[in-house]
Order: structure tokens, then sequence, then C-alpha cells
């Protein structure tokens, strides 16, 4: 696969993945960023080899009808599988694409730092049609040093507007407290959090 990703770029996973592998201060987390990211890779390969699967069912439905009709054959349980594939591997693909962008991203910010800090600001990011609304957190952790860091952090589901000015954990890589996009949403702790580096 190696050869392959460098002579036709089929899916980046992720800008910054290598990136995150160079601020890695482990082999062993190195060798998770690669590992997920391959795994996504592969699951971006196979819903791509799925949905043409699910373009070439109907043709191959109806060549097989034509052949049974005309050869007198009665197998029905032939175009459950035609369609069972078809419909099957474009669902592995998925679940191998959703596992694989989750655990790359956990093991990005692994070697990463963790900040509780508050939420400032919440800003709803309306969905249309089958999109669901998600909400950007505007965020702030005053580190031990005095550095405060500020990030934003995108939510889906319920609305988090009762979050503001109360406790958020968040991973990551960086101390520039400017760098927004170095996250990674670590939860909601207690009211009695406070700022913390570890």
């Amino acid at each position: 696969m190696r050869r392959l990703d460098r002579r036709i770029q089929f899916h980046n996973a992720d800008d910054q993945t290598a990136d995150w592998m160079a601020q890695a201060r482990t082999a062993e987390t190195r060798t998770r960023i690669r590992r997920w990211s391959r795994v996504e890779t592969t699951g971006v390969l196979t819903v791509l080899v799925g949905a043409s699967l699910l373009v070439l069912a109907p043709f191959a439905t109806l060549a097989l009808a034509i052949w049974f009709g005309v050869a007198g054959i009665g197998r029905t349980d032939v175009y459950w599988w035609v369609w069972g594939i078809a419909a099957g591997v474009p669902l592995v693909g998925g679940i191998l694409m959703a596992v694989g962008s989750r655990e790359r991203l956990a093991a990005c910010f692994a070697d990463g730092y963790v900040s509780t800090g508050r939420v400032d600001k919440v800003i709803e990011q309306s969905g249309s049609g089958d999109d669901t609304t998600s909400y950007q957190l505007r965020v702030s952790a005053e580190l031990p040093d005095g550095v405060v860091l500020h990030r934003k952090v995108y939510l889906d589901g319920s609305n988090p507007r009762r979050r503001i000015g109360g406790p958020i954990r968040f991973r990551h890589n960086t101390l520039d407290p400017d760098d927004a996009h170095d996250v990674l949403f670590d939860g909601f702790p207690g009211a009695d959090a406070k700022a913390v580096r570890s």
C-alpha cells in the first residue's frame, strides 16, 4: 500500500497526520497513528469499491435473470448474494473508515497535553436537509505558566449553550495559544475542575 500511496494519492486521512507523527513523543504513538491512518484509507477504498458494486449490481441482476430464464435455472438465492455483497462491502468500508478515523484522531493526541478550560462562546452551525445542527465551542484555558490557550471545539448533538462559562477538557499537541484547530474534545469535567496541563 505504501508504494500505491506514493504514486496515487487516494485519500489523505488528514493534512495534519504527518505533523502529528512528527510531534509524537514515542515510536509506539507514531506506529498507532500510521496503523489507524491505513485502516481509514482502507475503509475509503472499500467504500469506493462497494459503490461501484452497487452501481453494477442491477446490471448483474438483469444479466443473471436473463441467463437463468433462458437456461431454466431456478436459483433465486444468487440474487441475495449479489445484493448482499453489493450492500455489505460499502457497509464494511464505512465501519472501517469511521473506526479508523476515530482511533487515528485519538492516537494523534495521545502524547499531547490535556487542559481543562472554560467554554467562552457557542456558535450554532445549522445543517440543511438531513444534516444535523452542529456547534462550534470557543474555549480557553489558562495554563500554570500564564499562557492562555484559545481553541475551537466542534460538537454534534444537543445544544451545549448551557455549558457557556462551564469547564471543558480537551487535548492539544502544541502550546501555541492561537492554534485554534489543535484540539480534541475530551469531555466536560465536573464544576470543580480547574485549568491543568499534563
